[in-house]
């Protein structure tokens, strides 16, 4: 799959990172060696800010890095200063994240309560939800409204997507039976998508190892350029988590939970009666 902005900036952190430590630099070591401070090579390292070329190539100098290395991460950098998919659609920065990850993933997870995931909504789901939710600006509110099918064409209907794993609370289906107008189109396009071959869709039904609240799971694919993360998202805002120990905890949660829901037909045919 195609390498987006985002992802080409997360690999080039992760990748500087790496070798300054596998040199034994200190981020004030690397700050002196390019003129600038530790909270800057911090930012580098995560992502946040952009380096210029005379920068990486400086570092790189001082962590031994090869030739081809070096051409590999002043590469990174110019590809994540292109404008990226999500740029200029209002989407806000935090976001773009997650949804440029999810298109070129192998694998994602996604685990909701008493909602239905991003990527199985129809239109008229999303309004109906943005309409109760009061943590959520006029402006955002419209930049997810225009950027959805986008994010369902690239991911979900993608020529070659990534195997989509959903579980979702038997409450978010229960909240649509009094909405005529949103019901039985939502329950269509879950039927939709769970007969694709690369989505696998589950309904819990009862106490689970992932009650704490609702995340999304990305993983990259066994290239070991990126690691997995996490998504979580709350009332005061989102937060993006990589450390491999908190990954593998709610990684194991996931299959925990999947384990013990019900496949989304088994659910709707034996224990849902769209009137």
């Amino acid at each position: 799959m195609a390498q987006t902005p985002t992802l080409a900036r997360r690999v080039l952190a992760q990748k500087l990172r790496r070798q300054r430590i596998a040199a034994g630099v200190t981020q004030d070591q690397a700050a002196a060696e390019v003129d600038r401070d530790a909270t800057t090579i911090g930012r580098w390292e995560q992502g946040h800010a952009g380096a210029r070329r005379r920068d990486i190539q400086d570092l790189a100098k001082l962590y031994g890095a090869s030739g081809a290395e070096t051409a590999r991460m002043t590469a990174l950098l110019m590809q994540a200063g292109e404008r990226g998919i999500w740029e200029g659609t209002n989407v806000p920065a935090r976001l773009r994240v997650l949804y440029e990850s999810e298109q070129t993933a192998d694998t994602s997870y996604y685990l909701d309560h008493d909602y239905i995931p991003g990527l199985l909504q129809t239109p008229e789901y999303l309004t109906a939800a943005q309409a109760v939710r009061v943590d959520l600006s006029p402006s955002e509110a419209d930049a997810v409204q225009h950027s959805y099918h986008d994010r369902q064409e690239r991911t979900l209907y993608a020529a070659d997507p990534p195997r989509l794993n959903f579980v979702f609370g038997q409450s978010a289906l229960m909240y649509i039976r009094h909405l005529p107008d949103v019901c039985a189109g939502q329950i269509a396009r879950l039927r939709e998508a769970d007969e694709m071959p690369h989505v696998d869709i589950r309904v819990i039904t009862r106490l689970h190892a992932a009650m704490d609240g609702a995340f999304t799971l990305v993983d990259p694919g066994p290239d070991g350029l990126l690691r997995p993360f996490i998504f979580l998202e709350s009332a005061d805002g989102r937060r993006y988590v990589e450390t491999p120990d908190v990954v593998s905890t709610y990684l194991a949660a996931f299959r925990a939970v999947q384990e013990t829901a019900i496949p989304l037909k088994e659910f709707l045919d034996d224990a849902w009666k769209v009137a």
